[in-house]
């Protein structure tokens, strides 16, 4: 499509992710993705969640408008739109906080998890939101690097915090 493109000297249209729906979004997805990563995602079931999941995720792996393509569609899968880390998301062997740690951290309210990408550097999830606590900056924007369900509590570059009400995404 693009070499055809280039040689009628079309430009590249500008594509409003956030304007289309899961069908227009796969099939965004499908004319970018490669015949090779087509057959290695082992995608059959385009109707089917879990392939759409993995056409999400492929995508998000990417930079720019493919990452947008992959979080639009991850974020119209996710309950209540909230887009979160799978489960198994962990960069750091650190999975739980001390007594210490949970007492000293500071609490987050209200918060709001995304996963970004600028430029060409990798997708990565970051949590914002705003501090109470005296020795902490009164905003937070860092990079997650564990999500603690059980006691509501991440693991950021700054340290462990205490998540209290997460706000529209």
């Amino acid at each position: 499509m693009t070499a055809i493109r280039r040689r009628l000297g079309l430009q590249r249209c500008a594509l409003h992710v956030e304007s289309l729906d899961r069908d227009q979004l796969v099939t965004e997805s499908l004319i970018r993705i490669q015949a090779a990563d087509v057959d290695s995602l082992n995608l059959y079931d385009f109707d089917s969640d879990a392939t759409v999941r993995k056409i999400g995720w492929h995508m998000a792996s990417r930079t720019g408008t493919d990452f947008r393509i992959g979080r639009r569609l991850l974020q119209l899968l996710a309950p209540g739109g909230y887009l979160m880390p799978p489960l198994d998301f962990r960069l750091s062997r650190v999975t739980e906080p001390t007594d210490e740690e949970m007492y000293q951290a500071p609490m987050v309210h209200p918060w709001g998890i995304q996963l970004w990408q600028s430029g060409s550097t990798p997708a990565e999830w970051r949590i914002n939101g705003s501090i109470y606590h005296p020795a902490w900056e009164p905003r937070i924007w860092c990079r997650l690097l564990y999500l603690h369900r059980d006691k509501a509590m991440a693991l950021t570059t700054e340290g462990w915090v205490k998540l209290g009400k997460r706000m529209h995404s």
